[in-house]
């Protein structure tokens, strides 16, 4: 992560005004990714934050973050066409934006940021390879980037209560962490309500030293965000378990997850995925699994945060 302090020439001649701090970090990543029903295919992918933190005299910590994600080659397979279900890259397609405030125990974030349910719950392993995978459909509430939450923590204890303007919907949740020794767990539970419908989900954690297992339960309504406009938002009816298991040492890492819909037959996703560290935070990654029951997907490359 690069840090740049900026200060306009009133500033530096103001004394006692401190001057904001600016981050820059990021992610990058490269390599072959393939499908059934296409060829193979090169695709790259880099994703850049910019944030903004200042303090009040009070001691309100202040942040405003713009991620811009999907710098990246397009996609295209061998054959020069975009490869089938997936989305062009031909240049910046997302920048979303969070602001946040924090004093203690409390913090307050507005934008592209989790549900209360979202953030109170744990998924499943994964990890991110070149950002084309879409292998997974885990407890995420898509909200068009104008989610209003509240959070509250306390030593072991979270909770949050949120707000989704794009979607007039309501979502409350609460997580608690623990340590016993040989072994760290979590445990999750979130609920939100909309025009859509209803969805909630429970999820539980632990590590036990260099082996964790994860799982997550989701059922109700999910808004799939297929309407815009003035047309109302279609909900999908949802019902989910995902479990997952990983092992890392020595700068290995292998681990595979399974999410088994309970909503339609044969049409359960798993993945097994590996990787490397290189150092200086550059990975080497690998990754198979079947999306939907029917689809094959496989990756390989190397990735590095920045």
């Amino acid at each position: 992560m690069k840090k740049i302090l900026f200060a306009t020439t009133a500033l530096v001649a103001t004394a006692g005004v401190a001057a904001a701090d600016v981050s820059v970090s990021g992610r990058a990543a490269f390599g072959i990714y393939s499908q059934t029903g296409t060829d193979a295919f090169l695709q790259s992918d880099v994703d850049l934050t910019f944030t903004g933190t200042t303090e009040t005299d009070g001691g309100v910590k202040l942040s405003a973050s713009v991620d811009m994600d999907d710098f990246g080659n397009g996609a295209v397979n061998a054959g020069g066409v975009v490869a089938a279900g997936r989305y062009s890259k031909t240049g910046l397609t997302n920048a979303d934006t969070v602001i946040s405030a924090s004093s203690g125990a409390l913090a307050f974030s507005y934008g592209d940021t989790d549900g209360a349910l979202d953030a109170r719950n744990t998924e499943v392993h994964r990890i991110l390879g070149i950002d084309a995978e879409l292998w997974t459909n885990l407890v995420d509430n898509d909200d068009d980037g104008a989610i209003a939450r509240l959070d509250y923590k306390m030593g072991a204890v979270a909770m949050s209560l949120s707000y989704a303007g794009q979607d007039d919907t309501w979502g409350i949740g609460a997580s608690y962490s623990g340590d016993m020794g040989s072994a760290q767990y979590y445990v999750g539970a979130g609920y939100e309500d909309g025009p859509v419908g209803d969805l909630w989900a429970v999820s539980a954690g632990a590590t036990f030293g260099s082996f964790s297992v994860r799982t997550a339960y989701w059922d109700g309504t999910r808004d799939n965000g297929a309407a815009t406009g003035v047309t109302p938002r279609v909900g999908t009816v949802v019902e989910q378990w995902d479990v997952s298991a990983q092992y890392s040492a020595n700068g290995v890492t292998v681990g595979a997850n399974y999410l088994m819909d309970q909503t339609a037959a044969d049409d359960d996703n798993w993945t097994v995925f590996g990787t490397y560290d290189l150092g200086g935070g550059a990975q080497l990654f690998a990754q198979h699994g079947e999306f939907t029951g029917t689809q094959e997907r496989s990756s390989l490359g190397v990735t590095f945060a920045f």
